[in-house]
């Protein structure tokens, strides 16, 4: 195991931990996994993909700690209140609640939740908090010996990217560092905040500067890509180009003029980028005082409870993953997780 000499002298044992995008998992195997049925003819795509992929990760390193989070019903709402146009092209709805279309993908869901209990995972859902707040704001807490992994396929979360977190691309199949975020990303991963800010978000229906795109950007701000840029950094090189273009006696172009002014077509106005920094800056993550309890909470207590690696393998022949598995995989299927159960295990004996 890696160890780390911190400041006392004393050597350090590494602490690595799993923070996983429940939703972002959930949703690409339930989606994924279509014609995958149990041997009553049942869909349970959801549950074995979900279960699948977190073993695979589990696998391939040593985790001392494993944290699934999941949106709420109302989750996002408190970006919503900054800003009423958040995910409006999503069907959300944040005065009633959103209610999921698909019954099987909530029922597959809860039983996904309730693996997860037995299986030593650290769970937490909140009604208002979205899962990227609590992913963002544990790594902003994280302890100093504490390497972090996140599964997602969000975009935002590559932000919290830095020598001490990487991010497992669900959409990718490979682990995105600083060392190969270059390798994916045209851009520098120090910049992620900066982009989103100056050009908005569509999947999250968050308008940015009128007319300017990712591949404007950084066809002006090549800088983007080599080195972390602040937003002041931005504004006044579009002064300059803007000033070098007259000086040639060329027409100004509208789109630097946007970035100057900070024109755009969203509800914005003026404090565009204002509230687009307090949409998507996750150094500064959006949580409610009862959910920061919560995860701290979390975080800080052992787990305790009636848990067992043999009530996941009843459930699994409930739920007729063992057929889908066969004889041979069935018996070690839940083995990384039965080691994540021995190390949390160890661990509470060394606070107690």
């Amino acid at each position: 195991m890696k160890r780390r000499p911190p400041r006392n002298g004393k050597v350090t044992e590494i602490q690595n931990t799993l923070l996983v995008d429940g939703n972002a998992l959930y949703k690409r195997g339930f989606l994924g996994a279509r014609n995958e049925y149990n041997r009553n003819g049942e869909h349970i795509g959801g549950i074995y993909q979900f279960i699948t992929v977190l073993r695979k990760i589990l696998d391939e390193n040593v985790f001392h700690k494993c944290y699934v989070f999941w949106d709420g019903e109302f989750s996002g709402k408190l970006r919503w209140e900054i800003y009423k146009d958040y995910k409006s092209g999503r069907g959300k709805d944040y005065i009633n609640g959103t209610k999921p279309e698909d019954l099987e993908e909530v029922a597959q869901r809860m039983v996904v939740f309730n693996y997860l209990e037995e299986l030593f995972i650290r769970q937490i859902i909140h009604e208002k908090v979205e899962s990227d707040d609590f992913i963002a704001y544990y790594c902003n807490t994280k302890l100093e010996n504490e390497k972090i992994t996140i599964i997602t396929s969000d975009r935002d979360l590559c932000q919290l990217i830095n020598d001490d977190v990487r991010i497992y691309m669900l959409d990718k199949k490979t682990y995105i560092k600083p060392s190969n975020f270059k390798e994916h990303f045209p851009y520098h991963y120090e910049n992620v905040a900066l982009i989103k800010i100056l050009c908005g978000d569509n999947s999250d229906s968050i308008k940015g500067v009128k007319r300017l795109g990712e591949g404007t950007l950084l066809k002006h701000f090549p800088e983007l890509a080599e080195r972390k840029l602040e937003l002041n950094d931005i504004i006044k090189k579009a002064k300059e180009l803007q000033e070098v273009r007259l000086s040639e006696k060329k027409k100004p172009l509208a789109v630097l003029d946007n970035i100057i002014n900070s024109t755009t077509d969203g509800i914005q106005g003026d404090q565009l980028y204002k509230i687009n920094e307090m949409l998507v800056d996750l150094t500064k993550p959006l949580l409610t005082e009862d959910a920061l309890e919560e995860i701290d909470l979390l975080k800080q207590s052992p787990l305790t409870g009636d848990r067992s690696i043999k009530n996941a393998y009843k459930m699994l022949k409930e739920d007729g993953i063992d057929t889908m598995l066969g004889e041979v995989r069935y018996d070690n299927y839940l083995l990384p997780f039965k080691k994540l159960m021995e190390r949390e295990k160890k661990n509470n004996e060394v606070l107690n």
